[in-house]
């Protein structure tokens, strides 16, 4: 349950502070520090600090000011406050058409001083507005609140007015504010007055649309905003490009694939220009693999079969220099053997074992004569 701790004024740091308090539909209670900390240490607070304390101030900006928004500020209200903006701590609303904004300006060293103080009573507010800032901004009103006047809400300032200023400055102030309090005030259309008999009531609800003064130096751990827009922006960027990486990476390997299948179908028909039209490279591909493979198998076959017809009829006297093998042809063997008559016999062996054997181009020299044997393939 929300707790509300208000400082009535002066509020200084050296002086005994009045307090009041309050729980969600419960009445207020009045008392010390001490008091009041003896019930809401380590509850969470709301801090109310009176408008006495604070500088009420609308400013506007640049558009687009974006990270320079509080050099902004103190820019925009130089020519409004006379203290040196350096000892002051800005509390700014949320803009309003990108450039206007309504803002506090306290004491730094005043505020740190009150702060402080509560928190040696073990009190840490989350939140701490200044009490003319809570009232209702559904409409322009004031309340009577703590011996009193507080102008706000829907109007266009932020004010704290004794019963002995009220007079004065009554022409001043907007003429459609609603006035709630016990007492009405001399002058007041009834039309627009309220009785109000628990005014902490309309400053706790008023609380949630106001200005935390919880910024800047003073902003607390749990208080830090994140730039949620930045995080999205870097968030896009980053799937943009890792969307355009993977986009040209995939594009990158089709056109290299459509490169090196050009590449291999042209490949092929060189190497194989008599196969036809190709329909399925990769098919036909393996295909011509497995009927080279059976080819090879065939030929190592033939070759030791013809080993052996060699060495069943005497191939030993001939000595082989030369073996060539044509598809459709058959075996070719350059021989040489001492004498013509050795050679004979060798190819009329050869024709004994069902072989289709032919000598061309026979030759004698000192070493003896040399021949060259085709075998047939379809004889083996």
């Amino acid at each position: 349950m929300s707790h509300w701790l208000y400082l009535s004024p002066p509020a200084s740091a050296d002086a005994e502070w009045s307090l009041t308090w309050w729980q969600a539909d419960t009445p207020a209670q009045q008392g010390s520090l001490a008091q009041a900390a003896a019930q809401l240490r380590g509850q969470p607070l709301t801090l109310l600090l009176p408008m006495e304390m604070a500088s009420y101030h609308q400013v506007s900006v640049p558009a687009r000011s974006g990270r320079w928004l509080r050099q902004a500020l103190q820019s925009a209200l130089e020519e409004q406050v006379i203290d040196d903006l350096d000892d002051l701590h800005l509390a700014h609303g949320a803009l309003r058409n990108k450039q206007h904004c309504a803002l506090f300006a306290i004491d730094r060293e005043r505020l740190r001083q009150c702060l402080a103080t509560l928190a040696e009573q073990g009190l840490h507010p989350v939140r701490v507005h200044i009490d003319a800032d809570c009232l209702p901004a559904d409409q322009p009103c004031a309340l009577a609140w703590d011996q009193r006047w507080l102008i706000g809400g829907a109007a266009p300032l932020r004010l704290a007015l004794s019963d002995a200023e009220l007079p004065a400055l009554a022409a001043l102030l907007p003429g459609t504010l609603y006035w709630f309090g016990a007492q009405a005030p001399s002058g007041i259309d009834p039309a627009q007055w309220h009785t109000e008999d628990n005014p902490w009531t309309r400053l706790s609800q008023g609380s949630a649309s106001a200005i935390d003064l919880c910024q800047g130096a003073f902003a607390r751990p749990g208080k830090r905003r994140w730039p949620w827009r930045t995080l999205a922006l870097v968030l896009v960027i980053g799937c943009a490009a890792h969307l355009v990486q993977t986009v040209g990476h995939r594009l990158l390997i089709e056109q290299r694939t459509t490169a090196l299948k050009q590449a291999n179908l042209a490949l092929w028909q060189q190497r194989f220009p008599d196969d036809g039209p190709v329909i399925d490279l990769p098919r036909q591909v393996q295909a011509k693999l497995r009927q080279q493979g059976q080819s090879q198998v065939g030929m190592t076959h033939q070759l030791s079969q013809l080993a052996e017809q060699w060495g069943a009829s005497g191939g030993g006297m001939a000595v082989v220099h030369r073996l060539s093998y044509q598809q459709g042809e058959g075996w070719g063997l350059q021989v040489s053997a001492p004498d013509f008559a050795d050679l004979q016999q060798l190819r009329e062996r050869l024709v004994s074992q069902w072989l289709s054997v032919s000598a061309e181009a026979s030759v004698r020299d000192s070493q003896g004569v040399s021949t060259r044997l085709k075998i047939k393939e379809q004889a083996l």
